[in-house]
């Protein structure tokens, strides 16, 4: 497509391509990337008020609210974890656009499913579809754009996934009076940004970077000629000596990185799934007459937090946005555990816990990005998804039983305790990421 080519010369002077402007090429990368993620976040967010609305005309047990709401979840997990080999043995783009194109066909599959195993097998394919783009959207934007706007690029990624989860609580609010069946439209509705998004991706490139450490450096030139400028260096790499295996991880040298990543990501997002599925049942339970209602400002201030986090994430260092944002929202979530708690502090709570959880957040789709060679992204990257899916799959499902068995105060006791330790393990043990290269070793 047209627009993922340079028609000028931009390029003044000889220096990484990294280092080069950002050019409408590498817009239009983010925006497709984005796409991918905003599908994402929509199929996660609609989940839980499409659960809500099945749940007033069906008899649906906490169990099985648990396992629906976390099959994606679960998807998602080994989606990221197989992915991440493959992308890093066959290169990110093959996955980048036809994954979207398939996650379209299987998201209509459900309306043809009921809330019961069928549901659930579907649900978990597009979890393991969604995995795949998570592993092959990041690496790759992280490997084509410069170094100075990585982490607003990548950045994108997560006020683009929150912007899909919001959307879909306002499309399932206005959706959810259509009929009994209103649930199975409302979780089919996640096919149209996937298709959009598919389309967006047509003609997207390989990642240059990835190109030159698999022996590809005529095709890399060709590409960085065409997209970003002639006069621009092709990246250097560390050579490619690692065993094509997950055990790479966790040598001495890789060890600390692969624990950090999978922290930083498994904590920002088990809460939030958590409370973000079953808000509603959550806010109701806290007091508040209209749980719909009282739920909109947690989700319109979601949608506003990771805007606030791109204003902000190429001026703080990478460990305190992501580890002093867990402390803060764990702090937020304490006063709910007090019994007595007006309808309107308990709403402004939660909107100010979306909102600073939302934007702290978002460096966590730049952290892990940084924390690997290129030759370990995709495996590195897909693991931290994967263990970051575990968890919020594992809390997702326990939610509605805990709140239903130990009340809600337990439940939020939880998200609090894994914001806290997380925020306090991750300040201790972090490296710094924000002005490292992409492969260290390769400029050593």
């Amino acid at each position: 497509m047209e627009g993922f080519v340079v028609t000028e010369e931009t390029a003044t002077r000889t220096v990484g391509y990294d280092a080069g402007p950002v050019l409408p090429f590498h817009r239009r990368l983010v925006l497709s990337a984005s796409s991918g993620s905003f599908s994402d976040g929509y199929v996660l967010g609609v989940t839980g008020i499409a659960l809500a609305v099945a749940t007033d005309t069906m008899d649906i047990s906490d169990t099985w609210q648990g396992l629906l709401g976390s099959s994606t979840l679960a998807g998602l997990f080994f989606g990221a974890l197989i992915c991440g080999r493959l992308v890093d043995r066959f290169g990110r783009q093959p996955f980048f656009g036809p994954l979207m194109l398939i996650f379209t066909l299987v998201s209509l599959l459900q309306l043809l499913t009921s809330p019961d195993w069928s549901l659930l097998i579907v649900r978990f394919i597009m979890g393991l579809l969604l995995g795949g783009d998570y592993v092959s959207s990041k690496a790759l934007l992280a490997e084509v754009s410069p170094r100075h706007w990585r982490g607003r690029a990548l950045g994108a990624l997560g006020f683009a996934w929150t912007l899909g989860f919001a959307s879909a609580y306002i499309v399932g609010l206005l959706m959810r009076d259509l009929g009994p069946d209103s649930w199975k439209w409302i979780l089919a509705t996640s096919a149209i940004p996937s298709i959009i998004s598919f389309v967006l991706r047509i003609g997207a490139p390989e990642s240059p970077r990835w190109l030159v450490q698999n022996g590809r450096a005529a095709e890399a030139r060709k590409i960085v000629t065409s997209r970003i400028g002639a006069n621009y260096n092709l990246p250097e790499t560390a050579p490619k000596s690692v065993e094509p295996s997950l055990r790479a991880l966790f040598r001495s040298d890789t060890a600390r990185s692969t624990f950090i990543a999978c922290l930083v990501y498994t904590v920002a997002v088990m809460p939030t799934f958590a409370l973000g599925t079953f808000l509603p049942r959550v806010v109701e339970t806290l007091g508040v007459e209209n749980p719909y209602t009282g739920s909109l400002g947690y989700y319109c201030c979601a949608a506003i937090g990771p805007f606030l986090g791109l204003l902000v994430i190429d001026r703080l260092s990478r460990r305190t946005m992501a580890f002093g944002g867990f402390l803060i929202s764990g702090i937020l979530l304490l006063p709910l555990m007090i019994s007595g708690a007006s309808p309107l502090f308990i709403v402004i709570v939660f909107a100010t816990f979306a909102l600073v959880t939302k934007a702290t957040s978002t460096v966590g789709y730049v952290y892990p990005s940084e924390l690997f060679s290129t030759e370990l992204r995709g495996r590195g990257v897909g693991l931290a998804v994967a263990s970051s899916r575990f968890g919020a799959s594992a809390l997702t499902f326990f939610m509605p039983i805990v709140v239903g068995n130990f009340g809600v105060v337990a439940a939020l006791a939880m998200c609090v305790a894994v914001l806290l330790a997380g925020g306090v393990v991750g300040y201790i043990w972090a490296p710094e990421t924000s002005s490292r290269a992409l492969d260290p070793a390769a400029s050593s």
